[in-house]
Formats: C-alpha cells, sequence, structure tokens
C-alpha cells in the first residue's frame, strides 16, 4: 500500500491512497532502525483487503515539515521492522505490569 499524501496531527495520520481513500490512522510508534526510522501505524475503520487490528508499517522520513512515508520494499527490511516494533511493544506492555 503506497500512499500519495499524508497529513499529521497529534497522534493521528491520514494517509491517502494511490485510489485517494483516505485512512485515518493512529500512530503506534515511531522508532529507529539501522540509520532508518519507521513508523507503525493501526487504522481507525476497518480497511478493504486487510484484516482488522493489523498495522501498517512504512519507512519515515520527516524534516520538522514536512513528512515522507515510503514503502518497505524487501521482506528482511519488513520482518526486521516488525520485530523491532514488536520488541517495543513488549517493553511496553513489560513496563506497565510495573505500575
Amino acid at each position: 500500500m503506497s500512499n500519495k499524501k499524508t497529513i499529521i496531527t497529534e497522534d493521528t495520520i491520514s494517509l491517502f491512497l494511490d485510489d485517494n481513500t483516505e485512512v485515518e490512522c493512529d500512530i503506534l510508534a515511531i522508532f529507529p532502525m539501522a540509520e532508518q526510522f519507521y513508523i507503525a501505524l493501526m487504522p481507525q475503520s476497518p480497511v478493504d483487503g486487510y484484516e482488522e487490528c493489523e498495522y501498517f508499517l512504512y519507512r519515515y522520513q520527516s524534516d520538522g515539515d514536512h513528512v515522507e512515508l515510503t514503502d518497505i520494499e524487501s521482506d528482511a527490511e519488513w520482518e526486521a521492522a516488525e520485530d523491532k516494533f514488536e520488541e517495543l511493544l513488549d517493553e511496553e506492555e513489560f513496563n506497565q505490569m510495573d505500575k
């Protein structure tokens, strides 16, 4: 899924897909890995062709004024980014147990 345009507000982002479908997503995390940043997004409503609670991962780049999301092209990069994101989720869950 590639996007034409993105709009970020506090904790959400609007993706405009190739077919001009707008998908409002919650930003779950922005995280670095191997000199590249990634963003994990959760659609706020179901998206055709995707399972409920399926999150999206993109490469993330920002200069403070403009944000660019690009598709992760290789399976190896996708798996590495997914592993890193799931590791962050596990750490967050563990930290919540301490409270």
